[in-house]
C-alpha cells in the first residue's frame, strides 16, 4: 500500500493495465503497463507534467487462497527517463 500511495502522489492519474498472468502452483506472475502524468514529486524529482508508460512485473505468493507475499519490479529507469530525470538513450 505504501508503494501505491507513493505512485498516486507523484502520478495522481496513474492506471495499471493487466497485460498477462502466468500461474504455477502457489505463485502468480503478472505483467502490467503503468501509465500516468508526473504531477507530483517522485524520488526528489519535481513534477514535470510528462506522461509515462512503462511495464512492471509482480509476483504474488499464495497460501490457502490468500496473497501472503508479493514482489514487484517496475521499470524505474524508464520512468526516470520519461520524466526527464535521466537522459534517454
Amino acid at each position: 500500500m505504501e508503494v501505491i500511495g507513493m505512485m498516486r502522489s507523484a502520478f495522481p492519474d496513474v492506471q495499471w493495465t493487466l497485460e498477462e498472468t502466468v500461474t504455477e502452483g502457489d505463485t502468480v506472475a503478472a505483467r502490467f503497463t503503468m501509465r500516468g502524468t508526473h504531477d507530483g514529486e517522485f524520488f526528489g524529482i519535481p513534477a514535470s507534467g510528462n506522461k509515462i508508460s512503462v511495464q512492471a512485473m509482480n509476483f504474488s505468493y499464495l497460501a490457502d487462497g490468500r496473497i501472503v507475499g508479493e514482489r514487484g519490479q517496475p521499470d524505474l529507469l524508464g520512468v526516470m527517463q520519461q520524466i526527464g530525470a535521466v537522459p534517454a538513450p
